[in-house]
This record gives C-alpha cells, structure tokens and sequence, in this order.
C-alpha cells in the first residue's frame, strides 16, 4: 500500500541532478509512458493502482486547491477535498477527508463512512478494508469493525489476509501476516526488528528488514523464509508493491549511492532507469500486467503517470 506523497518532499527529491546508472542489466522490453494529467493545476500525485489499470491520487486544481482523483480509462473523475489510499478492481477508493473527520469508501459516488476516527489504507475486492482507528488497526467487513491484535497495518488481500507488524518489547517489532483470528510471525532477521509493506493473493509478504551491516534491505517473506531481494550494487532497497506473479516494484540504490526504481523479478533485481523509466519519482503501484504507477518530475511539473510495458 503506498503512501501519500506530500509536493514539497517530492518535488525535493524529483529534482537532484542525474548521474550514470549502475551496470545492471535491464528487463525487457521496455516501457510507454502515459501521463494521467490534472484537475487544472500543474501537479498530480499518485497514491494506488489496481489490476484493471485504474488509478488513484490527489491533483491540482485551477484554484492551487489539491483534490482526490479516481483516472479510469482515460478519464479523470474528481472526488472532491479527499486524499484517496487505495482502489479496488470494482473502482471502489477508501481515503480520508481533508477535514480530517474520519475515512470513508467512495463508490461510484455514493460514500460510505468507516468512523470518525478512521484511517483506511487498503481495500480488496470483497469490499474489506484496513486500517487504523484511535483505538488501534481494524479491519472492516460489510460496514462491520474488528479490532486486530497487531501494532501496524498494512495491506490486505483477496483472501482476506492481512500483513502487518506487532511490537515486541522491549525493543522488538516483527513482521507480521494475520488471516482468520491467526498472527504468523515472519521474522525480523539479526536486530530483531522488521514490518511489511504489501502482500499479494499468493500470501508473500514484502517489506524490510536490517542487513548484517545495519542497512535496511528489502525482504520478501514466502514458504516460511525470508529472501534479501538484493540491491543494485549499493546497500540499501525499499520494496514499493508486489503483484501476483511475484514481480516486485522498488526503489534500490546503486554504487553511486544514487536509487533508482527497480523491478524483482525470478530472482534478479532490473535497473528500470535502463528502460527508459525516470529515475526521479516515486513508485506505488505495480499491476499483474506489468503496468508501473509513479509520480514523476516531467517539463509541466509533478505528474501522475503510469508506464505500460511494450
């Protein structure tokens, strides 16, 4: 589940000086570029991408005002002062008000409220969501809450699965995988501390957890063993989504020190910035497709776009 992306953080990080790749070799093929536009404004950011293609974010309108956005075919639906999370293959957005008066799954136009303190960060195609209340991670179901005896949340899926992380004290958190009233604890490797990012419908969980030298390096958590995805030759990774071929979408650093988006996939860590993917943005979304969601720095501003695979 990616996170919202603030614009003065991102165009900061969107706007370093450009430096040679590292000697990866790179996936094929290659990637088309499609920019989703705005609301009016210069800006737009992108938050979720679902299996269909659709996309979620926040643009910016006329005015300088940033509002939520649903992009479907083509087209992008303005859903009002309203920061989106997430979307489903059925186009349903959970998200939260500006007003911070709590979460609410918009569908095809019609809302629904979660609760006044709610936080929703993901939603599957059933219709269940994660996130959090003041109380605590819950997870709704058909406009019911259950509390989840879990620290963080982070993501849920089609099985109603649910990866997370828990707190051990007095100085642990584990990475964490809850399904049907069960915790599996995933481990947390040498400093005994690790957390989750996202999981797909196979159940692999991806997040990170140190290395030996103390690095954070992005873990994928399947039949009950921890795999370090590697780096692009410098000492850190951060894993961004995984679909459910088990491709994995990050961000990883190279021998310069400089990161770059980066695709896993059967066991080699791809330098995207070699297929003609920009290295400055940041990368949320990765369909079963191949399709790449990301907000990037283009002549025009901050964009939402999504990369097709040729």
């Amino acid at each position: 589940m990616p996170s919202i992306l603030g614009a003065a953080f991102l165009a900061a990080a969107l706007t370093a000086a450009p430096t040679a790749s590292a000697a990866t070799p790179a996936p094929a093929p290659g990637y088309r570029l499609v920019e989703l536009g705005t609301l009016g404004g210069d800006n737009s950011f992108v938050s979720a991408m679902n299996n269909r293609g659709d996309v979620v974010g926040r643009a910016q309108a006329a005015d300088g005002s940033y509002r939520g956005f649903l992009w479907h075919h083509g087209r992008m639906t303005d859903l009002g002062a309203f920061t989106p999370t997430d979307v489903n293959d059925r186009g349903q957005v959970v998200g939260y008000p500006a007003d911070g008066s709590g979460g609410y799954v918009w569908d095809h136009g019609v809302v629904r409220p979660l609760g006044p303190s709610a936080l929703p960060l993901a939603i599957n195609n059933r219709g269940q969501v994660v996130g959090r209340t003041d109380e605590g991670p819950v997870l709704w179901t058909n406009g019911s809450a259950r509390s989840l005896p879990l620290t963080e949340v982070s993501d849920i899926n089609e099985h109603g699965q649910v990866s997370g992380g828990v707190y051990l004290p007095p100085d642990g958190f584990h990475a964490v995988r809850w399904h049907s009233g069960r915790v599996t604890d995933l481990g947390a490797g040498p400093f005994n501390r690790s957390n989750t990012y996202a999981l797909n419908d196979r159940g692999w969980v991806i997040g990170w957890q140190f290395s030996a030298d103390q690095f954070p390096r992005g873990i994928l958590w399947r039949h009950g063993r921890a795999l370090d995805v590697g780096t692009l030759g410098g000492n850190t990774t951060e894993l961004r989504a995984i679909n459910n071929r088990g491709e994995i979408l990050a961000t990883s650093a190279a021998s310069d020190g400089i990161s770059r988006p980066a695709l896993w996939r059967r066991g080699v860590l791809h330098d995207l910035s070699l297929a003609g993917i920009s290295m400055y943005g940041e990368f949320v979304g990765l369909d079963d497709r191949g399709r790449i969601a990301a907000s990037i720095r283009t002549v025009s501003g901050v964009r939402a776009v999504v990369y097709h695979p040729r």
